[in-house]
């Protein structure tokens, strides 16, 4: 039994072995050439090449052997950055074929040149292609398609100002007025990706517009709401972001916690009157919040009778008692075993 199974063992070895470097040898030798092609591109084509490719990339092949032969005419001719590149890809790019368009997509992206962008800006404002596809190929060319993301800022289609709002967050110096009154959009979506945007952008009117995002109907404006205000708004918002730590949405009260800790020690002020709401949720976050700060480890171990200290372990409840405990006892042997 044993020998038949070594039999059968080395047969199958000497089938695949040969099998698994032929496969190797191929996939590498691809890959090579592949890598090859995209560092120097391919070997200049001739008059006769060029007339075949354009007609491949401007025609509508009907089989997908077809459909990919035009695909790679188009990345031939978009790498070669032959002059009739833009008029293909603008048709590529509103073609009903998917892939054709997203081979267009990336093909401009690649470009980076004025005219690119603008073909992909503009592809953001239609609505036949993939809308997250063409923003990923913007935010990849940052810094440069900046301006031309404002008038996205005012566009009719609530989507389009979504995309706006979310493509222009890093450039500090624009959109701000725009975004501040997208933070007032009727879409809860643009609501929530202008705020987000908001949080880049330090001034009075950035921190008014975040603050007063904080009772925001819907609960994921809230979240942005919460996690800008504390980055623009700093200290003054605290109150305002401690009452969200008794939210009914989980989402709500961890990005609570999330910005209050942010603040550092600056929020205990706000936090010490959540200690005594009549919401478990928010007398536990508070105490949390004021763990995560440092404040109930410095109580322990400098005022043990403080009673405020006694305040933040009944809201807390016993686990972080207990936790806070044992990081106090450990902390005094470190600090005996020192002074011996």
């Amino acid at each position: 039994m044993h020998e038949l199974v070594f039999r059968v063992a080395v047969v199958v070895l000497a089938v695949s072995l040969p099998l698994w470097i032929l496969l190797s040898v191929a996939v590498l030798g691809g890959r090579a050439r592949y890598d090859r092609r995209q560092r120097i591109g391919p070997l200049k084509p001739n008059g006769r090449q060029v007339d075949r490719l354009l007609k491949r990339a401007l025609g509508r092949p009907r089989t997908e052997w077809g459909e990919w032969r035009r695909i790679s005419a188009i990345n031939r001719l978009a790498r070669m950055r032959h002059p009739a590149t833009p008029h293909i890809l603008y048709h590529a790019l509103w073609d009903g074929d998917p892939k054709v368009a997203g081979a267009a997509i990336r093909c401009l992206g690649a470009l980076g040149d004025l005219w690119a962008i603008e073909l992909l800006v503009a592809a953001l404002r239609g609505d036949r292609v993939s809308r997250s596809r063409v923003a990923a190929q913007l935010e990849r060319l940052y810094p440069e398609p900046g301006f031309l993301f404002l008038p996205l800022l005012r566009d009719p289609d609530p989507a389009v100002r979504f995309w706006g709002a979310t493509l222009i967050a890093p450039y500090e110096a624009l959109g701000e007025i725009d975004l501040v009154n997208l933070t007032r959009d009727e879409d809860p979506n643009v609501r929530a990706a202008a705020v987000e945007a908001l949080g880049h952008r330090p001034g009075e009117h950035a921190a008014e517009a975040t603050v007063a995002l904080l009772e925001d109907p819907a609960w994921f404006v809230r979240v942005h709401a919460a996690r800008a205000a504390g980055q623009v708004a700093g200290v003054d918002a605290a109150p305002a972001i401690a009452r969200m730590l008794g939210d009914e949405r989980w989402w709500v009260r961890t990005a609570a916690k999330d910005a209050l800790e942010g603040l550092g020690r600056a929020a205990v002020p706000a936090l010490v009157p959540v200690l005594s709401s009549p919401d478990g949720f928010a007398r536990n976050g508070a105490a949390e919040v004021l763990q995560d700060v440092g404040l109930v480890d410095h109580l322990a171990l400098e005022e043990p009778q403080s009673p405020l200290l006694a305040r933040i372990y009944e809201a807390g409840g016993p686990k972080l008692r207990e936790a806070a405990e044992e990081r106090t006892a450990r902390e005094r042997r470190i600090r005996e075993e020192k002074a011996a």
